[in-house]
C-alpha cells in the first residue's frame, strides 16, 4: 500500500509544487519523496523539498497548503512572523486547513 501512494504522490505532487512555485515565485532546486512518520513535509537549506510519500491521501486543498507552507520556507526558515505572513498571503484560509490536517497522520 505504501509504494502505492508513493507513486501517486510523485505522479501528481510535482505537477502541484511547479504550480504553485510559479505563483510565488520560489522554486525548489529538488522534489523528494520518502516515508515518514510525524511531517507532511520540509525544505532543506539548499532549497530542496522532501514529501511524505503519503501527502496523496489529503483532502486537495490540504496538499496545495503543505506545498505553500514547505515552498515558504525557500525565503523563510523558520516559523516566525514573517512565515506566517508570507503562507497567508497565498493561503489566506491556512488555519482552516491546519486544523483539517489534525485528523490525518503522514504514517502509513
Amino acid at each position: 500500500m505504501a509504494e502505492f501512494y508513493k507513486q501517486k504522490s510523485q505522479k501528481t505532487i510535482p505537477d502541484l509544487v511547479e504550480k504553485w512555485a510559479i505563483k510565488m515565485n520560489l522554486h525548489p532546486t529538488k522534489i523528494t519523496f520518502r516515508k515518514t512518520k510525524r511531517r507532511w513535509g520540509s525544505c532543506s537549506s539548499k532549497n530542496e523539498l522532501s514529501f511524505t510519500s503519503s501527502l496523496v491521501q489529503l483532502p486537495p486543498q490540504c496538499i496545495e497548503y503543505i506545498i505553500v507552507h514547505e515552498l515558504s520556507h525557500i525565503k523563510h526558515k523558520h516559523h516566525q512572523r514573517d512565515f506566517w505572513l508570507h503562507v497567508e498571503k497565498f493561503m489566506p484560509h491556512y488555519r482552516e486547513l491546519e486544523k483539517i490536517l489534525k485528523d490525518y497522520s503522514p504514517q502509513i
